[in-house]
């Protein structure tokens, strides 16, 4: 039986260098989308708590709870939530500067720009429930 020989590509240096840089910077926006996906879950349950079971305790519906207590611990949570988008949004512009001029990528990336217009809103969403609550 005769077997066929297929000789082997070769192999270029620089073209598993720059696919490397390419799976460098799709794990930079992967870790970067975990970020924004847990924060979203602390802003989401710290403002559960901090309104909705606030406003349960206010109504009466639930009984035996200091009134300030969910509200404090939703708001550390939202405010946890932010910062946990600042710092992966932060994160990730100083790995694509490490990677420098290397690979050619915009440092404003579709996964940044929705993790900082995130932040903003959060920011917000924290301040507006922290004026509303107190008065």
């Amino acid at each position: 039986m005769i077997e066929e020989v297929h000789p082997k590509p070769e192999s270029n240096p620089n073209i598993q260098v720059e696919l490397a840089r390419v799976r460098t910077v799709l794990a930079m926006d992967r870790t970067l989308l975990a970020w924004v996906r847990t924060s979203l879950s602390l802003i989401g349950f710290g403002f559960t708590l901090a309104k909705f079971v606030h406003d349960l305790i206010v109504s009466g519906s639930i009984h035996g709870l200091n009134s300030a207590a969910p509200r404090r611990l939703g708001i550390a949570l939202m405010v946890l939530g932010i910062g946990g988008l600042l710092g992966g949004a932060y994160d990730y512009k100083r790995s694509v500067k490490q990677l420098g001029g290397s690979v050619d990528i915009s440092i404003w990336s579709p996964s940044l720009v929705v993790a900082l217009i995130l932040a903003v809103l959060s920011v917000y969403l924290t301040f507006n429930l922290v004026s509303n609550l107190s008065s």
